[in-house]
């Protein structure tokens, strides 16, 4: 299979972007059997230096949001992340830097780059994260009923296969591509590849150099022109470089061109949605301008190609900078939410099929 080529565009402002108008279908529909499963891993306890800029208390302010809504109690259920173990992240890490990672061997650079101080509690923490992903691939690849299930943490997809960086230790994305890769190579392979869609304000940059080689991956960034990384970048299959300022209607006529193109054109066995919030206009590190609203349609829209395709979705957590961290977590949960409410009310019905 010809490798795709790598595609990169960077959208020019148009003088008439209206930022009201459509409004998705309301999802808030109750009923349903299963409807979403999610992995969380705040269980996993990481004290950080007084100041810093990283929200870990967002991770179990999110899982607590979710489970304390009356709606979800029957089509939510949440369960603690596995830990990834060592050979399944040796998949696509480098065994030392692993194994550096575990034994808290990184020099002073190494660590910087990271963005976290060492510790066994960030050992752990960083596993769970990856593992909750890749427990969410399985529950959708193993034959089951289940179409969609989540980690409601995850989405780390600055760390590359040697090194971490931007607060991502190792890429957990990248990591169940490679499990699923190996366990259902009759599912996932080039004829029927794994799709991401990563919809961070960030490129994926991690994942992109990971799978630059490998037909069998398709990444899709779609992310602020000006955001980090700014010396890293890479190339993914597909990269959507936004101006400053991007509003919902431009973002979502954009998203509405790209999401029907790339199931048609790659016809993809497995879909994982990096559906960080980082986009809003509240957002310390976004610079793009979207609305609450405007996030929950983008949800819906990745949600509704899925469905209408009948392709198994795994759903990652992703970035989210707001200070306070209301306007993030919020959001977050929306991204959680809005899954299982979708996916209840149609399991419900009976409308779900196996794949």
């Amino acid at each position: 299979m010809e490798r795709w080529r790598r595609t990169s565009f960077m959208l020019k402002r148009s003088s008439s972007s209206s930022t009201e108008g459509k409004k998705e279908e309301d999802a808030s529909i109750s009923g349903g059997e299963d409807g979403l499963l999610g992995f969380y891993s705040d269980n996993q306890v990481v004290t950080l230096p007084q100041g810093h800029r990283f929200p870990m208390d967002k991770y179990r302010a999110t899982r607590l949001l979710l489970e304390g809504d009356l709606q979800l109690r029957s089509i939510l259920t949440t369960r603690p992340a596995p830990l990834a173990s060592e050979e399944e992240l040796c998949l696509v890490h480098d065994q030392l830097y692993v194994q550096r990672i575990f034994m808290g061997m990184l020099d002073d650079q190494q660590q910087r780059a990271v963005g976290f101080p060492w510790s066994p509690a960030l050992v752990d923490r960083s596993r769970a994260s990856t593992g909750g992903t890749v427990a969410a691939m399985h529950a959708v690849m193993q034959g089951s009923r289940r179409m969609v299930a989540a980690n409601i943490a995850g989405g780390t997809h600055h760390a590359f296969a040697g090194h971490g960086e931007g607060f991502c230790v190792f890429n957990d994305i990248a990591v169940a591509s490679a499990v699923s890769l190996r366990d259902y190579p009759h599912l996932c392979n080039t004829e029927s590849p794994i799709l991401i869609i990563d919809l961070d304000v960030h490129q994926g940059n991690g994942t992109a150099k990971i799978f630059e080689n490998d037909d069998r991956v398709i990444t899709f960034s779609m992310h602020g022109a000006n955001n980090y990384p700014w010396r890293t970048k890479m190339k993914s299959n597909y990269d959507i470089d936004l101006p400053d300022n991007t509003g919902d209607e431009e973002y979502l006529t954009i998203l509405t061109e790209w999401l029907p193109h790339l199931i048609e054109l790659h016809e993809p066995s497995l879909i994982f949605f990096q559906a960080g919030v980082d986009a809003l206009k509240e957002d310390s590190f976004g610079r793009l301008a979207m609305t609450r609203q405007g996030l929950l349609r983008r949800n819906n829209m990745v949600y509704s190609v899925c469905l209408e395709n009948n392709l198994p979705l795994v759903i990652t957590m992703g970035g989210g900078y707001s200070r306070p961290m209301t306007a993030s977590v919020e959001a977050h949960g929306d991204v959680y939410r809005s899954a299982a409410l979708r996916y209840g009310a149609l399991r419900l019905r009976g409308n779900l099929s196996v794949h």
